[in-house]
């Protein structure tokens, strides 16, 4: 079919490559943007790619014209069951075509570009759907006008960061829908509306991160490097991609008309004003370019946020937030992105659509610091490098040849250093790309002189991400192509972690070190927050011959009702994402199934504030306390009263089950948790109020003591603080 389009990464029309730091075109025949139609089109080029037509099944073909948009990707061309002259093509914009094929042009009103799945209704021409890199969009009149289906929990997010700000939000990089921040929780019963999100990052959104003293300072990044600060609160956004001498921002120099658009917005992009010297001390011989990959890895340092740590070919750190780097020799192998087969070819032999999408290859593709020892870094590349320096990044070493098992050149998909012990990191590496489906997961203590395998019982396929519980070093969580997975012995065996989890890639698990929350990234179905894991954290605690164990109580938070989210939210078509639900959860261990279990809550003074029944299964149990006391009494009939004379309480669910775009909640408690009681309904509980009913009276701010009371015995006592909200 002819060489492909570029897609500004690298690749020029007619197939050949562009030197590192400079932009392919967009090629695609034709062009993107179809022919004009006042003119009559051009012949089309046997030489070029094309739209064929076949009128006898297949035996004859006539090219009817080239305009299309890179058929390698895209490759989709649906026709009208109804009508064989109306036909549409996927592409970055959406074509159509009346005249069976002659002429296409550009369908407009859609909500995204980069179209790939057509499907139009057999029995109606005008009803189309269409899915894009945006989610779908329907049309009822044959692509004139379109509706967004804007309830879809379909995101995929590469990675995932978090604030420290209550609630806490979480920013995170969408493929080809840019980076973007949200709460975790809103401070309404509407719960979590799309509108709550706010934009950081343009282009294919990748890392993020937030500076945990500062919550307005946040980094994105985008392709081919493309890093940037945003100051929220001075509404700024500035590009810090390392850059040599005499280049402008992510590309060297500047595109034909940029000139024309806000700085703003292409610092968004990763395109900067650039200096006479670049960014990067001691100053590069001129024209130095660096090589990044599709999504470049940075990480801002344990010890100090203003520490930015970036990887490309050499690992780039900054002590001012990125305005000036140094860098590191080159820590990859420096093999040429023609130097290796692909599909079985040789990388030197020409083939449709060479290295569409890539823009360099041999680069770092995961780096941290130790978050146990200063300056102890790790890097990963994506051609098998696993490097280690223990002062900062003046000197390397490179341990992947200790790692045993895995072949050479494979993909490092992540490094976790331990932060427990300056020497413990893990590492997985992924080698789909060859083929190579094997679980590969490893940890030294010794800073990579000697490994140990973890990938007992793991079933096959890539592993992206591991992360260490930061309370309790043997607890660690996992995530694969298809699941997420937990250890509770630091590795020795592992068992899927997804009640109510969605089968998915995960691309990123973090842990909020505040709330204990699990909060992971999906290739897939967005963004998921299991709430409250610090019962797992604490089961070291647990004694064998304990009959009974109360664990600590997490915090609870009096919300204020924010009056200006109180917004009509009406019909169907508005995704709502669910609020984490009221209150604390109050997690308790069982030994064996008792026969009654209550758990009451008083004052500092003695005074009984609230009692709860609660569940009474072997292992671990967990209530929610809702910041209320005992309703008050009410007479016999429905609800009739319990022993308190108030209505018995149960604990709803801590993990409501609704799968949201950007944010939301799995759809119940960690598998050894049990819990019961009714759930409300999605986007509701959580931190909105209530009126009418039979609710007691809410909790001041302050301490309260918990007791935990099996079969008539009190076993256990916790206390727990009720913190007052602000909306300062």
């Amino acid at each position: 079919m002819g060489p492909s389009g570029g897609t500004g990464a690298g690749v020029n029309e007619d197939g050949t490559l562009v030197p590192p730091g400079g932009r392919g075109g967009f090629g695609g025949g034709a062009g993107r943007g179809g022919q004009n139609p006042n003119q009559p089109p051009p012949p089309p080029n046997p030489d070029k790619s094309g739209i064929w037509r076949s009128d006898d099944a297949g035996k004859t073909w006539k090219l009817l014209s080239n305009t299309m948009d890179r058929p390698m990707y895209y490759s989709q061309i649906r026709v009208d069951p109804t009508n064989a002259e109306i036909a549409y093509q996927g592409g970055a914009p959406f074509f159509k075509t009346v005249d069976g094929g002659k002429t296409w042009r550009p369908v407009g009103g859609v909500a995204h570009s980069d179209h790939h799945a057509i499907w139009i209704d057999p029995r109606n021409g005008s009803h189309l759907i269409i899915g894009n890199d945006g989610g779908i969009d329907v049309t009822y009149d044959q692509a004139e006008t379109w509706e967004y289906v804007n309830t879809l929990p379909v995101g995929q997010f590469y990675k995932v960061s978090f604030d420290m700000r209550k609630p806490y939000y979480v920013c995170g990089g969408l493929q080809d829908n840019g980076s973007w921040c949200g709460p975790s929780g809103v401070r309404s019963g509407n719960g979590v509306l799309n509108s709550d999100w706010y934009r950081v990052g343009g282009g294919d959104g990748f890392y993020t991160a937030q500076d945990p003293n500062d919550w307005s300072i946040v980094y994105s990044e985008s392709q081919d490097g493309a890093t940037n600060r945003l100051d929220l609160k001075a509404g700024r956004t500035t590009s810090i991609r390392p850059r040599g001498p005499q280049a402008g921002g992510r590309a060297g120099a500047p595109f034909p008309g940029a000139e024309n658009i806000d700085p703003e917005l292409l610092a968004q992009f990763g395109f900067g004003p650039g200096s006479a010297n670049g960014n990067v001390v001691p100053t590069p011989a001129p024209n130095t370019f660096f090589r990044f990959y599709w999504n470049t890895p940075f990480a801002l340092s344990p010890f100090n946020p203003s520490v930015i740590y970036l990887g490309g070919d050499r690992l780039f750190r900054s002590n001012d937030r990125g305005t000036t780097w140094t860098a590191s020799a080159d820590l990859t192998k420096t093999i040429g992105r023609n130097d290796r087969p692909i599909m079985g070819v040789a990388g030197d032999k020409p083939m449709a659509s060479k290295h569409d999408g890539a823009a360099s290859y041999s680069n770092i593709v995961t780096l941290a610091e130790s978050p146990a020892s200063s300056g102890v870094v790790w890097v990963g590349t994506n051609d098998g490098n696993l490097q280690v320096s223990r002062d900062g990044g003046k000197t390397w070493k490179n341990v992947a040849d200790k790692v045993p098992g895995v072949p050479k050149e494979t993909h490092v998909s992540r490094v976790t250093p331990s932060g427990f012990d300056a020497g413990t990191c893990y590492v997985t590496f992924d080698g789909h790309r060859t083929d190579d489906m094997k679980p590969y997961l490893f940890v030294t203590h010794d800073f990579g002189e000697t490994w140990r395998s973890l990938a007992n019982g793991l079933p096959e396929g890539g592993l992206n991400v591991i992360s260490e519980d930061p309370v309790n070093r043997d607890l660690l969580f996992l995530g694969s192509e298809y699941a997420l997975y937990v250890s509770l012995d630091a590795g020795k065996s592992w068992k899927p972690f997804m009640a109510g989890l969605p089968t998915v890639r995960i691309d990123d698990i973090v842990i909020h070190p505040r709330e204990h929350d699990v909060i992971v990234g999906t290739h897939g179905r967005s963004i998921w927050i299991a709430d409250d894991i610090s019962p797992l954290e604490q089961l070291v605690d647990v004694t064998p011959n304990a009959d009974a164990y109360l664990f600590d109580v997490r915090s609870g938070t009096s919300w204020i009702n924010d009056i200006q989210k109180q917004i009509l939210v009406g019909g169907a078509k508005n995704f709502r994402g669910q609020n984490p639900a009221t209150g604390t959860a109050i997690n308790y261990w069982l030994k064996s199934a008792a026969s009654e279990v209550k758990i009451t809550i008083s004052d500092l003074g003695g005074k009984e504030f609230r009692t709860i029944d609660g569940t009474k299964n072997v292992g671990l149990n967990r209530v929610q306390w809702d910041l209320r006391g005992n309703p008050p009494p009410r007479g016999s009939g429905p609800g009739a009263t319990g022993a308190t004379g108030a209505p018995a309480a149960t604990g709803a669910p801590a993990t409501p089950p609704a799968p949201v775009p950007q944010s939301g909640r799995a759809a119940q408690a960690p598998p050894p948790v049990q819990s019961e009681g009714a759930q409300p309904p999605v986007g509701q509980g959580g931190f909105g109020r209530g009126r009418g009913g039979f609710a007691g009276p809410a909790a001041a701010p302050g301490t309260y003591v918990v007791k935990l009371m099996v079969n008539g015995k009190e076993v256990a006592q916790k206390t727990v603080v009720v913190d007052a909200d602000s909306l300062q």
